[in-house]
């Protein structure tokens, strides 16, 4: 199987910090670019068994915390609901999207249905005059790629009860 771009990339990137790249490591990356759903780690862990049997779900888990601190995966933690990955933007070399949260280069934001549960992603930059207001207003500086924002998507707002699914009161 070739590596993609986006593995490539985060490897090198793993090698120029003086990381190792094992095996581990590697297939946590390849799961991660070949799809594009939210993946928890429960999931990554499961697909990176079926790809590499030797691989025990707690070096996944240790594996996930290092690329996030590396900078190489991003991860966004989501209400009522466990924690997803993702390559972070930058890895993908799409233009705009480059490292999340940093000046200058956005990622993208998440968007969760609290009715179907369902994810959505955002360009980060629409949140861009709402980080601005905060950081002037009360010297805030919100990180949007860290969080998913709630509410109701477009099927679900035209189908089914208001009420229904909704994750908590207010």
């Amino acid at each position: 199987m070739r590596e993609s771009a986006s593995v490539a990339g985060a490897l090198e990137q793993l090698r120029t910090a003086g990381e190792r790249v094992t095996p581990a490591r590697r297939a946590v990356l390849e799961v991660l670019d070949e799809s594009r759903d939210h993946l928890d780690a429960e999931t990554v862990a499961a697909r990176v068994d079926a790809r590499e049997p030797g691989v025990h779900r707690a070096t996944v888990y240790r594996s996930l915390q290092s690329l996030v601190t590396l900078g190489v995966v991003a991860h966004t933690h989501v209400p009522g609901g466990p924690t997803i990955y993702h390559l972070e933007p930058s890895m993908h070399g799409t233009g705009e999207h480059g490292r999340s949260g940093q000046p200058g280069q956005h990622g993208h934001a998440h968007l969760q249905c609290t009715r179907c549960l369902r994810f959505f992603d955002m360009p980060a930059s629409w949140l861009d005059p709402v980080r601005e207001k905060a950081l002037s207003a009360m010297g805030f500086e919100i990180s949007p790629n860290h969080a998913a924002l709630l509410g109701v998507c477009a099927s679900c707002r035209e189908t089914g009860d208001p009420q229904e699914g909704r994750t908590h009161a207010h």
